[in-house]
């Protein structure tokens, strides 16, 4: 009975010696990482809020962001981000910048903390619609064809 407990210890060694071949990471592997984009949420002011021109707006990125790509714009003006990191999500506070009455669509960006390993980079991208007020341009009115 002594050498079959000897076969079960070559046999035991050799499983492990072996497993490690198995969960290993190939080169084709490794290029093939998908990426996780970061998240945004708890847009403040809320979605087709009416808010002034200069008022303080903030969201949450997920924690899987790099915080130094987070940015912002309205109407294609890019706004000065403060990112503060909250362990579990970064807050961002930012201000509207004075633009006319109207609709603007507040527009963020993140890149992935992983992205620097991924080629392509990983960008999230999400954004809300505020309604500014003040003069806002005239509608475009229907002209009716002179009655005959």
């Amino acid at each position: 009975m002594r050498g079959s407990s000897g076969w079960k210890c070559a046999a035991l060694l050799c499983a492990v010696f072996f497993s490690g071949a198995v969960a290993a990471v190939t080169p084709d592997e490794e290029e093939k990482q998908q990426c996780k984009k970061p998240k945004f949420r708890d847009f403040a002011p809320a979605h087709m809020a009416e808010v002034a021109p200069g008022v303080p707006l903030s969201f949450h990125v997920s924690p899987n962001a790099d915080p130094f790509t987070i940015t912002a714009e309205a109407r294609g003006e890019k706004m000065k981000v403060d990112v503060v990191n909250k362990k579990t999500f970064y807050l961002v506070n930012t201000t509207l910048p004075a633009l006319s009455g109207g609709f603007a669509r507040i527009h963020v960006t993140a890149k992935a903390a992983e992205s620097k390993t991924i080629a392509s980079g990983c960008l999230g991208q999400d954004g809300w619609l505020l309604k500014i007020k003040g003069a806002e341009a005239p509608a475009k009115t229907a002209v009716a064809p002179a009655a005959q």
